[in-house]
């Protein structure tokens, strides 16, 4: 049976030492490579924590493994340092990567729709011919936020 230190470099495409290496296992919602590190207990880890214990050595309870390069997928342990909670939102803000205004609309990562779909919506619905509910079948979004983009209260120009 392999070891955690086997399996959990099976998964990751090991490039230059400056280079970031990836993660091609499984990801989390957020792009962080997720693994099991033993059947029991059943916890998920994710992989740049793994690759610091693995690497450098243990993480003191309280303490989050930060990116460098701002790459969530990155194992990399040249990129990884440790830091706070407060460390990371400050790491974060200035990266220009959160806090503040909240991105909404089209200037949301996670956006399903781009700003010419928006436009198309408003246009499609504005002919009285398409229902919301077609609409969000065509876009694949949901009916409730069709109607927040026909009433502008999301994806703002």
């Amino acid at each position: 049976m392999p070891t955690v230190e086997e399996r959990f470099w099976a998964k990751v495409d090991v490039r230059g030492a400056g280079e970031c290496w990836s993660w091609i296992g499984s990801r989390d919602s957020f792009g962080y490579g997720v693994m099991f590190k033993s059947k029991k207990p059943h916890r998920v880890y994710r992989a740049p924590r793994l690759a610091y214990e693995l690497q450098i050595g243990p993480i003191a309870a309280g303490l989050h493994v930060l990116h460098r390069c701002d790459n969530p997928a990155c194992v990399n342990p040249a990129h990884l340092f440790l830091g706070t909670q407060a460390d990371n939102n400050r790491d974060r803000a200035a990266k220009g990567r959160g806090g503040g205004e909240k991105r909404r609309g089209i200037h949301n990562g996670r956006a399903k729709l781009t700003s010419k779909q928006v436009a198309k919506i408003r246009r499609l619905y504005a002919t009285g011919d398409i229902s919301q509910g077609q609409l969000a079948e065509i876009f694949g979004v949901s009916q409730p936020q069709i109607s927040r983009i026909v009433r502008r209260e999301q994806y703002e120009e």
